[in-house]
């Protein structure tokens, strides 16, 4: 039987009902019990292939998770400054856990996306990447919320910014057309 994460990894981080793991090199986010896997820094890999070098001036990220994407965006030259909005504060202690350098160009929201993009419509912020990254799998309960989210936030680009929503490699082709109709991607 192989390595699991949750029985054989570390825990490096836990915040409530939040665990980070670290095994073989890589980290998994669970939370709550059950083992509900968040997401694995390996990913990374799906991440700089989806992004490569899009994310620039001031950017929007919707959902934290380890924050894989997070450093990979704040990592890029071009960009001045990172804002998050993650709903769980419990994943943001253990992502400023792991991340103990106080980064001034990152900005955490800890809120519901439905209340955050509201609000920051009312400000006089705009953003030249906005990155969806805060559901576990795009299926017809993903599609509806984005294509109610993502109006919102394109209000809140400069005139040639860029919206992006994190694409599952496995989703079903079923989904494939709402998603990438959303995003208008080819």
């Amino acid at each position: 039987m192989g390595l699991i994460y949750f029985r054989d990894g570390k825990v490096i981080a836990e915040s409530g009902q939040v665990k980070v793991y670290e095994m073989d090199d890589n980290r998994y986010l669970e939370k709550c019990p059950g083992h509900n896997l968040w997401a694995s820094s390996w990913e990374i890999r799906d991440y700089e292939e989806q992004l490569k070098d899009i994310p620039r001036g001031n950017c929007l990220e919707i959902g934290l998770g380890l924050g894989v994407v997070s450093n990979y965006i704040l990592g890029l030259e071009q960009v001045n400054h990172l804002t998050t909005i993650e709903l769980d504060r419990d994943v943001v202690e253990c992502y400023t856990k792991l991340n103990k350098t106080n980064n001034i160009k990152h900005s955490i929201i800890i809120s519901d996306v439905h209340r955050a993009l509201p609000i920051l419509l009312n400000s006089s912020i705009k953003y030249d990447f906005i990155f969806f990254d805060h559901y576990s799998l795009i299926d017809e309960d993903t599609i509806k919320e984005l294509s109610e989210l993502v109006p919102i936030a394109k209000k809140l680009l400069v005139t040639d910014g860029k919206i992006m929503g994190w694409f599952d490699p496995f989703t079903p082709e079923e989904f494939l057309e709402g998603f990438n109709r959303i995003f208008n991607y080819k």
